[in-house]
Formats: C-alpha cells, structure tokens, sequence
C-alpha cells in the first residue's frame, strides 16, 4: 500500500471510531430504549452502520417479536430505514423522531391467537375461537347482549386500505344462527376500523401486500407477501456477519 493510500484508510478508521453511535452489530442502549418503546418490546434485536453526521445512520434495521403495533399485537415484525436521520435530542428522553429517511421497508407475521387477543380486548365478545383456511377468518363466540349470552359466528378478511392501514371486513355473520344485515354489519366495521394504521408512529411504511395464510395473516412492503422476505435475510446476514 502507498503512502497515500494507507494515509487515506488510517483516516478512514478513525473516522469510523469517532462516529456517533455504534457500528454495525454492535449495541446501543439508547437507540434500543427508543424501538422499545415504540414497539413496546424488550424482545428485540437492532443492527446499524451509522453515518458520518450525528445523529444521521447510513442503515437501521429491527427484528422484533410479541410487537405492538397500533394496537395490535404481532408475532414478529421486520423493519428496515435507509438513509435515516434521527432527532438526537428526542433520543436521549428515550423517544424515537425521525427528521428523514431515503427509504424503508417492512415486514411483520401476526398469528390468529394474536388475533383472537385483539378482537378480546375489543371488549365486544366474552369468548372467542379464530381460525383460518387461507383465505378467510371464521370465528366462534359468545357476545353479553343485557345480561343474555349470545352466540356469534363469523367470517370475514383482511385487507390494505390505501397503503398503510389494515381493515377488518365481515363476509358473513350469524347471530344465535340468524344472519345480520348487512347494513348492521357495516356498522360494526365501523366500530373496528383500521385495526391496525400507523398514527403516530415516528415512521410510515408503504405496505403492498397482505395475504392469509392458515396461521393467520402475513404484511409486507414487497408486492408479493408469500415471496422469501429480503429484508429479515438481509438482517439475518449482517448479524451472523457481525456475530464474535
């Protein structure tokens, strides 16, 4: 190497050790406390490559599981934000604001026991048992109508309203074996929707797909959701990369 050139790298890795935050792989507690928070998760790893102004990452990328995300409980969920500026400042009360970013990506698996937690904590039935063959939820359940049990049966979908919110729509609803209107139906929608939008999250994804699958139901920012997720082998390359 000429002296020029090895000049060039010792500049290089100083530079790298002089960077705020951690290079890629490595922790940093605040940064965890402030996606904990976010997605109110202890469960949950994080790699980066900062860059070269404070506060400002050349790559973030998240793997979280038993996720909250607006309101709905997820099994795992994959994020990616490329190019990202965060508010320093915000950083260090330990919450997460996002000045800018040049690109982002998303990922997540949310399983039927998860939810049967969300339409439970809806406080609309007494009991409830989900399943799904792919394509459809069903449900089973005992709704309190005046102190009366009544029984519920049901199947609806999931789908992408726009880009960023996911809707609950009902296809078919019994009521102690009597079907409802659909106008009563609506209305119940009503009550529901979006179970899941990204309102003050510090981040929107563009989501493409959703599709059901038999353990409940897959969203992705990818245009197939079924499709081999780049960004979680994405993440898992970089932390096998960076493993002691």
């Amino acid at each position: 190497m000429t002296g020029g050139r090895a000049h060039v790298a010792l500049a290089a890795g100083l530079m790298l050790i002089l960077l705020p935050g951690t290079a890629a792989g490595q922790s940093n507690p605040t940064l965890a406390q402030a996606f904990g928070r976010f997605l109110q998760t202890d469960d949950m790893q994080i790699d980066m490559v900062p860059d070269l102004y404070e506060g400002g990452y050349a790559r973030i990328s998240v793997h979280a599981k038993n996720a909250n995300l607006g309101g709905m409980l997820v099994d795992e969920v994959w994020f990616k934000l490329v190019g990202v500026t965060l508010d320093t400042s915000a950083l260090q009360r330990g919450s997460l604001k996002i000045l800018d970013s040049r690109g982002t990506a998303f990922y997540t698996r949310i399983g039927v026991q998860r939810l049967q937690e969300y339409f439970l904590g809806l406080n609309a039935f007494q009991d409830i048992r989900l399943w799904s063959d792919g394509t459809s939820i069903y449900g089973e359940g005992t709704v309190p109508y005046r102190s009366v049990p009544l029984k519920v049966w049901l199947k609806g979908r999931f789908s992408i309203n726009g880009s960023q919110e996911i809707y609950f729509h009902v296809d078919n609803m019994r009521v102690n074996g009597f079907p409802l209107f659909s106008p009563i139906i609506r209305m119940m929608e009503a009550q529901i929707n979006p179970v899941m939008n990204q309102r003050g999250w510090p981040v929107t994804f563009m989501i493409r797909s959703l599709q059901m699958t038999t353990d409940g139901f897959v969203l992705s920012s990818q245009a197939d959701a079924l499709a081999p997720c780049v960004i979680c082998a994405e993440f898992d390359a970089a932390v096998q990369a960076t493993a002691p």
